[in-house]
C-alpha cells in the first residue's frame, strides 16, 4: 500500500489537504464510459469511495465520489471531467473541520 505522501495531490502532513464530494451526470454513457472510467483511473489515489447510479427514465447516469486531496488537484480532477463532452461535474469540498472535531485527522 502506497504511503499518502507517495500520491499526486495527498500527503499525510499537508494541512491543506480537503475532503469532498464529486458528483457527474453522464447523458451518453455508452459513448462518455472510457474517457470518464480513465480520468477516475488516473486520479484513483483521490477517490475514496464511488458510486454509480443510472438513471434510466431520464436518459442519463449519476456517478458520485467521496475524495480527498489538495484542492489544486481536486479542481483539476473536477474540471477534467466536466470538459468531456456529455458529462457535467459539481463538486462539494468541506473546510477543514466538522462539528466535535478539531479536523478530519482525528475522525
Amino acid at each position: 500500500m502506497n504511503d499518502d505522501a507517495d500520491i499526486p495531490g495527498r500527503s499525510a502532513t499537508d494541512p491543506g489537504l480537503r475532503m469532498g464530494i464529486l458528483a457527474l451526470a453522464v447523458k451518453n454513457r455508452t459513448e462518455a464510459a472510457e474517457a470518464v472510467n480513465r480520468l477516475i483511473s488516473d486520479y484513483g489515489e483521490l477517490v475514496i469511495g464511488r458510486i454509480g447510479v443510472p438513471y434510466r427514465q431520464k436518459g442519463f447516469s449519476v456517478i458520485a465520489m467521496i475524495v480527498e486531496g489538495t484542492t489544486d488537484a481536486l479542481g483539476a480532477f473536477g474540471g477534467k471531467l466536466g470538459m468531456l463532452p456529455a458529462v457535467k461535474s459539481k463538486m462539494v469540498l468541506f473546510d477543514s473541520t466538522v462539528p466535535g472535531q478539531t479536523d478530519f485527522q482525528g475522525a
